[in-house]
């Protein structure tokens, strides 16, 4: 009796990343991820109790809204999600293996980083995007204020999906990635891009504040003038493809040792 020869299909690659985002979850999911990334959502909400409690003597609202989201929304809890979500996966795959398992695979390198980069970039623009809707919500009850609340949860979801993009490249490419991030954060933004305004074009944060500022209803700004609309736009798009395509080049070296170092 012959034996009929064993035909392997294609790869479903829907298939994949359903089992790709099950081990994202799995990684990310951990006790101390959760409890940090939920303290960065919740952080603002407090003010925003703080500035409810006091009532009309609270004053004006709008103000209020625009410096907590400028100050601990975009500028802190966004880029530390994303840090956090970016990084976990990919990480930890590498130090326990699991990472050369998924590269033996026939499915293909650049849609495990495209299905990573993925759950990162959704993960952290829905947690972004509902810290500044709790918060507002929380400050100025079902009104929002020359549409305020609107235009930052547009933003951060726009600039905290930049951002992880950004960090999850970087976690194939260096294994000190939280430190690089950090570093990213504090210096080149935090530091750098207040000193020399031409940095504002290589600024997730200054995309992020840009939509923002493009979406305000309001008279007074909180970004100076830097790049454009369509500049941070074309930016992010940019850096979504470019942490596809260096995760997958990274992911095609010979030696998984070689992967994050």
């Amino acid at each position: 009796m012959t034996v009929p020869p064993i035909v392997l299909g294609r790869v479903s690659l829907w298939r994949s990343a359903l089992v790709l985002l099950r081990m994202s979850w799995a990684r990310t999911m951990t006790p101390v991820l959760l409890l940090a990334m939920l303290a960065l959502v919740f952080l603002p909400m407090l003010f925003a109790l703080v500035f409810a409690s006091r009532g009309a003597l609270s004053g004006d609202p709008v103000p209020f809204l625009m410096q907590r989201y400028d100050q601990l929304v975009c500028a802190l809890a966004t880029p530390v999600i994303a840090l956090l979500l970016g990084t976990s996966a990919f990480s930890a795959e590498a130090d326990d293996g699991t990472l050369l398992y998924l590269v033996t695979t026939t499915t293909p390198r650049w849609w495990i980083t495209f299905v990573r980069v993925a759950f990162a970039s959704v993960g952290t623009a829905l947690l972004s995007a509902f810290a500044v809707w709790g918060t507002g919500k929380i400050a100025t009850g079902m009104s929002d204020p020359q549409g305020v609340t609107r235009a930052f949860a547009l933003a951060t979801a726009f600039g905290g999906a930049s951002y992880a993009a950004l960090f999850t490249a970087l976690s194939l490419m260096t294994r000190r990635s939280l430190v690089a991030g950090l570093l990213y954060v504090l210096i080149w933004e935090g530091v750098l891009s207040t000193t020399f305004p031409a940095i504002h074009y290589l600024s997730v944060r200054q995309w992020m504040l840009v939509v923002a500022n493009r979406l305000l209803q309001v008279t007074d700004k909180v970004v100076i003038p830097g790049p454009s609309v369509a500049v941070s736009l074309s930016g992010a798009a940019i850096v979504f493809v470019m942490a596809v395509l260096v995760g997958a080049q990274r992911l095609h070296q010979p030696r998984m040792s070689r992967v994050g170092t």
